[in-house]
């Protein structure tokens, strides 16, 4: 069986002044900086192997323990955080 590769043609130039400069950076020829560049975006748009760590409850409440929790509105009358007034009706 015979491999065929097939040459890249840039049409756009934007697009070859940014191979142009990513080749520059790197000290890669254009070929070697594109390559790299696919596939670094190709391993970041696989689905990884391994599924998410998933956080455990002590992690969890080690989490939730750590917030400085105030408490909110005090100050107020259980009527008033309910919503009524001084004359018995909702403001």
């Amino acid at each position: 069986m015979y491999t065929v590769y097939m040459p890249l043609h840039i049409t756009n130039p934007i697009v070859e002044q940014k191979v142009r400069d990513l080749a520059s950076l790197t000290g890669e020829s254009m070929t070697d900086a594109i390559g790299a560049a696919v596939e670094e975006r190709l391993v970041r748009m696989m689905p990884s192997s391994s599924p998410a760590a998933q956080p455990t409850v002590e992690e969890l409440l080690g989490l939730v323990h750590s917030f400085h929790l105030q408490s909110i509105n005090e100050d107020l009358t259980d009527d008033e955080i309910l919503g009524y007034g001084p004359d018995g009706f909702c403001e």
